[in-house]
């Protein structure tokens, strides 16, 4: 016997996938288009300018504009669906988000998130570096003792969540880690290590934007392949 369900029902695997149908469908009647970039990003734009944005993450709604659009879009929502408004963001999946209006910044860390991955490692008291990598780390040879790749695994997957909202110092370190998730020894973990040492030290250290752009953003490309000797 097949059943045709006429409403969606929380728990099963189709609930999930009705509701982002759902959303999506009415997002894009009040002008508001799904970003090629992210699946989960919408954006309202005006002569070619982003001038609101609205995140979704499961039934959570973040929506970035002046006020008055804001309320706009609120109200909107809030005739076809069943909402809470929770004020201004501070928080958003592990991300501390701070603003001081009078300085015209926006300071975000994961402060709380960086102190719980070091403690699930026993590394809250290990000691401080400056730099997320001090060490060239070389292939594991053949009489060199693997280290245990739950181990190395587990430790490699938070260092990701952090690096994306709030490190962008670290890609580097992650990317020549990662190359050894498969043959890995304890060099390779004393490495990994050291990445925590580092973000011991600089957990406290927030990524701030301004209202108004400083300066110029330079960047800067060694030729030695950041020292990888496997090249």
């Amino acid at each position: 016997m097949v059943l045709c369900l006429r409403k969606s029902v929380h728990g099963l695997k189709q609930s999930s996938h009705v509701w982002y149908s759902t959303f999506n469908d009415f997002i894009k009647s009040i002008g508001v288009v799904g970003s090629c970039v992210d699946g989960e990003l919408c954006v309202l734009e005006d002569r070619d300018k982003v001038i609101s944005a609205v995140i979704l993450y499961i039934d959570d709604l973040c929506i970035t504009a002046n006020e008055g659009l804001i309320e706009q879009i609120k109200d909107r929502l809030t005739k076809r669906f069943w909402m809470h408004n929770l004020g201004s963001v501070s928080r958003h999946l592990g991300t501390n988000i701070q603003r001081n209006w009078e300085h015209h910044t926006i300071n975000i860390h994961q402060h709380s998130f960086i102190w719980t991955i070091l403690a699930m490692f026993s590394m809250e008291e290990c000691r401080l570096v400056a730099a997320p990598m001090a060490m060239k780390l070389h292939k594991r040879k053949p009489n060199k003792e693997a280290c245990h790749p739950t181990v190395y695994h587990s430790m490699i997957g938070p260092l990701m969540h952090v690096m994306t909202p709030t490190h962008p110092d670290i890609p580097d370190a992650i990317a020549v880690l990662s190359r050894y998730n498969h043959n890995r020894n304890n060099e390779h973990m004393v490495g990994l290590k050291h990445v925590f040492r580092y973000f011991n030290s600089m957990k406290d250290w927030p990524l701030r934007f301004r209202g108004k752009a400083e300066g110029v953003l330079r960047f800067y490309v060694d030729s030695d392949y950041a020292g990888c000797l496997d090249v």
